[in-house]
């Protein structure tokens, strides 16, 4: 795989470029920052959606045909974070 800058990635590599594209374009379609995803090393804290929660929400929400649908979604989501 060549990423957007040209490089081959490989392995691990991919995987983790993958992620974090993944994630870059959840927490752009959230309007949210991508740090939010981001657990300190070695913590055990339960803060914050795992990335394959992220990655299961957000594969939903891409099988949501309906542009005012998807807008309801996301403010769902919204309401939510402020509780």
């Amino acid at each position: 795989m060549t990423d957007a800058g040209g490089f081959d990635l490989d392995g691990a590599a991919k995987s983790a470029h993958e992620r974090d594209v993944l994630l870059r374009q959840i927490a752009d379609a959230l309007n949210i920052p991508v740090t939010i995803f981001r657990r300190p090393s070695g913590s055990s804290a339960t803060r914050g959606p795992s990335a394959a929660e992220c990655a299961a929400l957000l594969t939903a929400f891409s099988r949501i045909g309906d542009p005012d649908l998807r807008k309801e979604c996301l403010a769902l989501a919204e309401r939510f974070s402020r509780t």
